[in-house]
């Protein structure tokens, strides 16, 4: 038996742009006593999408409850965690408010965003 290809989802190219996850370059310092250093943030590139989210985005919401500024970020297979800033093309800053439960057969990776300025209202 030959090896087996998939369909697998994946966001079309067309609609993904440049987006940069921030990674903070400061940190505490174990060897100055716990101390805070601080450092340049250093930008990682990644394809992406920003999308506006639907009811059942909103569902999976841990509050249950709907938030005015969220959106949802798409990507093709980058790994974001929860907390991380992530930097749109147009320079809009989003922070990681949630992964979004998708399957893991296939690389497409969902998350939940709220906009920089733009706190949630509940």
């Amino acid at each position: 038996m030959g090896s087996f290809t998939y369909a697998q989802p994946m966001i079309p190219q067309g609609l993904l742009h440049d987006m940069y996850e921030i990674q903070s370059g400061s940190g505490f310092s174990q060897e100055n006593g716990g101390q805070w250093i601080p450092g340049e943030d250093k930008k990682v590139q990644f394809k992406g999408v920003v999308l506006p989210v639907n009811d059942k985005d909103l569902i999976r919401d841990t509050g249950g409850t709907v938030i005015q500024y969220s959106e949802k970020i798409y990507t093709n297979g980058h790994i974001l965690q929860i907390g991380a800033r992530v930097e749109d093309s147009d320079g809009e800053v989003y922070t990681i408010t949630q992964e979004l439960g998708h399957n893991t057969l296939h690389p497409m990776k969902r998350y939940l965003i709220e906009r920089k300025g733009a706190a949630a209202k509940r």
